[in-house]
């Protein structure tokens, strides 16, 4: 396997560890049948298969620490598959992920041999390089060779990348909807009998906390970090990708609200702080970089509140060592963010794009490839349980196994084809498909904001959400003192220009909807 680049340290800044945890979910999407998977090879069955010549893929892969050391035969377990298939092997280059984005625009940069890569939604990664033209647009591809990536991912969700019409990535199969739970530890909860059924709001999570504050003094009753607590994890609003500027209810009739100025915003501000007043939040919520997760494993805290997704409190409790209950405090929507969470893209200068999309197609259709970029091979790197659920072999475990990518499963395309692992609830997949049936879509799916119009005014906000908002939002600092001076400091950052740029974008989009 050729190898054009070193797999370089991990550098994994807080913010992509954040998306990232926003992104590993499970999720709703349908499961492939027999016939997907005949879509890839659609091309060689329509044309004759000598009509295809011999091709090497390059497909960029971003790593989470080490590259697997039995990455080569991986390989060629896979290239097996697609000779036969659609006449081609794959190339896959591992790039760290502290230093994806760099080595990425290198190889654009440099013309070096490419075809797939994957690209991050967040932070304007995705959207700048379209705009940029290191992506090839994908629309005519996606429709002759595709069939397998629109009904995995689904109709209503494949197009949702469009930047100024064109398409330039198609969305991983993620937990597009999100919604807002509070989980709770289940001893504690038995113990002081509380009533989790009837946990509908704020003021019934604030209810519960305030009984475990008396009567359990040595338990913190809510864990809380930087971007995870009652203010940003109950989001009942589109965030419209960075929060200058949002849809409450994820509709509002596509009028753009100032989120810091409404009053839903400073009574949660107020809220949490009288929670962090009366020791119903760790004190250094604004500052530490244990997760909720960690604080409740840790065994001093008894609760958190999530963003939801489907399968979330069985793997929660998986990390946590204690059985948890949840409470739905809002109900799943599913919004353009979250959508764009990880695409896979075709390179502009891609010497085969025709069959990069055929194995991308089989990525998301086929469930031996699938199962081999996850898994590995068959009997050296996990023995299967039944037809949906796979293990490690005797006496391997995750840290010791040749190969394993089950934890970023989510990277590899359409993760509902790959195998549960013995500890996932085996109803999981059911689970998924009912969480996606109730889940609410916002009317700004679809939207994607160009920045560039406002860039300055942008930098300049981000800068002042960096100073104020961790503060604010995690109870630490009084609302009636530093929100009013926050929002000055908005306003002179420009962001009531930043604002009308947006509503006059999105005035734009849906008037072509």
């Amino acid at each position: 396997m050729k190898r054009k680049m070193k797999v370089v340290s991990l550098l994994l800044a807080v913010s992509l560890i954040t998306t990232m945890v926003t992104a590993c979910s499970s999720n709703n999407k349908n499961n492939s049948n027999p016939s997907n998977e005949a879509n890839a090879g659609q091309a060689t069955e329509n044309t004759g298969k000598a009509a295809l010549e011999p091709y090497e893929i390059t497909m960029a892969l971003p790593i989470f620490g080490a590259e697997p050391k039995d990455m080569a035969e991986v390989e060629a377990a896979i290239n097996k598959i697609t000779q036969s298939k659609i006449n081609a092997t794959v190339d896959i280059l591992p790039i760290s992920i502290g230093a994806y984005s760099q080595q990425m625009n290198l190889m654009f940069s440099g013309g070096e041999k490419l075809d797939l890569g994957f690209t991050f939604g967040s932070g304007g990664m995705y959207n700048a390089a379209a705009a940029s033209g290191k992506l090839l647009q994908i629309d005519d591809l996606l429709k002759e060779y595709g069939q397998g990536i629109t009904e995995a991912v689904g109709e209503q969700y494949v197009n949702v990348p469009k930047v100024n019409g064109k398409l330039y990535g198609v969305p991983i199969v993620d937990a597009y909807a999100k919604g807002t739970d509070y989980y709770l530890r289940k001893d504690l909860v038995d113990k002081h009998q509380i009533d989790v059924a009837s946990i509908e709001t704020l003021d019934d999570v604030e209810n519960v906390l305030k009984t475990i504050k008396e009567k359990e003094p040595n338990i913190i009753p809510l864990g809380v970090s930087p971007g995870l607590g009652p203010v940003t994890s109950f989001a009942d609003y589109d965030g419209l990708g960075d929060r200058l500027g949002v849809l409450p209810g994820y509709d509002n009739a596509l009028k753009i609200t100032n989120l810091f100025e409404t009053e839903e915003y400073a009574d949660k501000l107020c809220r949490v702080h009288k929670w962090f007043k009366a020791g119903y939040i760790n004190k250094d919520a604004a500052t530490t970089t244990v997760l909720p997760n960690a604080q409740i494993k840790a065994g001093r805290t008894f609760s958190a509140i999530y963003p939801s997704s489907p399968g979330q409190k069985e793997g929660i409790e998986l990390e946590v060592g204690y059985e948890l209950v949840r409470a739905e405090l809002y109900p799943p929507h599913a919004a353009t963010g979250s959508v764009m969470s990880g695409l896979w893209t075709i390179a502009q200068h891609s010497e085969n794009p025709e069959r990069a999309m055929m194995f991308l197609n089989l990525m998301y259709s086929d469930k031996d490839i699938a199962n081999l970029l996850v898994w590995g091979i068959e009997g050296k790197h996990h023995i299967k349980i039944s037809d949906t659920t796979a293990d490690y072999p005797e006496g391997l475990d995750i840290n010791t196994v040749g190969y394993n990518m089950k934890s970023f499963v989510w990277i590899m395309g359409n993760q509902r084809l790959s195998y549960l692992s013995k500890t996932d609830n085996p109803k999981l997949r059911e689970i998924e498909l009912g969480y996606e049936a109730q889940s609410i879509p916002s009317k700004a799916m679809g939207f994607l904001f160009d920045e560039g119009p406002v860039k300055n005014e942008g930098v300049a906000l981000k800068n002042v959400i960096e100073q104020y908002a961790q503060s604010l939002e995690t109870g630490t600092v009084d609302p009636e003192k530093r929100l009013k001076e926050f929002n000055d400091k908005l306003k002179a950052a420009g962001i009531e220009k930043y604002m009308a740029e947006k509503q006059k974008q999105l005035d734009t989009w849906a008037s072509t909807k």
